[in-house]
């Protein structure tokens, strides 16, 4: 499906592969938020359209990324974007050979020579005073943009290219459901501050409507009315608001819609986005007019919802990393010694 049939609503029907697909992610985001779902009122017909978007929608974001490109020391010889990426043909080895999640992926594919994987970076940019040879002449202080990659994170691997982008698309409908969880928890939090402070207001309620009771009358002050109506109406907003706020099937089926408003909206919550940035050899940053030898990198950003922190903005690019370039861990380990020494 392409991305115009996403926009206008248009689906094969009766696709069984499809259905099966959108019943298998519907699973997957009941068990990832909130197994009781499943309870909720109508909670199949209800997400299984907002599940559909959000799978039509990360097959076609999905579908703008460029193929997969080799990671190995003899690809940063000759890549601008291998070379752009990393100093070295030895840290780009470094760089993969340190993912746990890809160690553990040919642990657990012994026949495997390679490894398809999403190589995930934050782009670095830095101004700085820089000289430039203009003409014969050397210019100081001219302001520049140098550009790194860091942060290298090489976690989500497959056996090929295909199989890569369809885990992918099925990580992006999940990572759609948590922030609708996470708005619902938000609310649940606030119900039990609330509760908190209602036990806290009747308590104090009881306090002055006590007075004169007990030892107190031997030498207590006369209940001040002002204090009493004040903690009146602040016990009435606290009530107000906690009715306003859903409790048991109907904190289900608050739950539900709102995960199925996040997933029928997928665009407001994740997007991919491209960045176009003219380099040369140092990775500082050139104009369009700039004579100066210089490459053309066509990067793909992806902006992460965080469940519990502001979304990140990553570049990233699918690879293929070859298992002789693997490095042994007793190579890391010697490394990671000297560094501590």
């Amino acid at each position: 499906m392409g991305i115009l049939d996403w926009i206008l609503g248009r689906r094969a029907a009766g696709n069984p592969a499809e259905e099966a697909g959108a019943s298998e992610a519907l699973e997957r985001i009941i068990q990832l938020t909130n197994p009781r779902l499943q309870y909720a009122r109508r909670f199949r017909p209800r997400l299984v359209p907002a599940v559909r978007t959000a799978m039509d929608y990360a097959r076609s974001m999905l579908a703008s990324v460029p193929p997969a490109r080799e990671a190995s020391t003899q690809a940063w010889q000759s890549d601008v974007y291998m070379r752009a990426f990393f100093a070295t043909a030895d840290d780009l080895v470094r760089a993969f050979s340190r993912s746990p999640e890809l160690r553990a992926w040919f642990d657990a594919n012994p026949a495997a020579q390679e490894v398809s994987v999403v190589l995930s970076m934050l782009l670095v940019e830095r101004k700085m005073l820089g000289v430039v040879l203009v003409g014969s002449e050397l210019q100081r202080d001219v302001p520049q943009i140098t550009v790194s990659f860091t942060d290298y994170r090489a976690r989500i691997c497959g056996p090929s290219e295909s199989g890569l982008r369809q885990d992918i698309e099925r990580r992006i409908v999940d990572q759609l459901a948590l922030p609708g969880m996470a708005k619902a928890m938000e609310d649940q939090s606030r119900r039990e501050i609330l509760e908190q402070e209602r036990a806290l207001l009747r308590a104090r309620m009881r306090m002055l409507e006590s007075q004169g009771a007990g030892l107190t009358a031997l030498g207590g002050q006369p209940v001040d009315a002002e204090k009493f109506d004040r903690l009146h109406a602040d016990l009435a907003v606290n009530e107000q608001n906690l009715k306003v706020l859903a409790t048991g099937s109907e904190a289900l089926d608050y739950q539900l819609e709102q995960i199925r408003q996040v997933l029928a909206s997928p665009q407001e919550h994740f997007f991919l986005s491209s960045k176009r940035l003219r380099l040369n050899s140092m990775n500082i940053e050139l104009h369009d007019d700039d004579p100066q030898p210089a490459v053309n990198l066509d990067l793909q950003l992806a902006r992460v919802p965080m469940p519990d922190a502001p979304a990140e903005m990553r570049t990233f690019v699918l690879t293929r990393f070859p298992r002789n370039a693997l490095l042994p861990r007793g190579a890391l380990l010697s490394e990671a010694a000297r560094l501590l020494g």
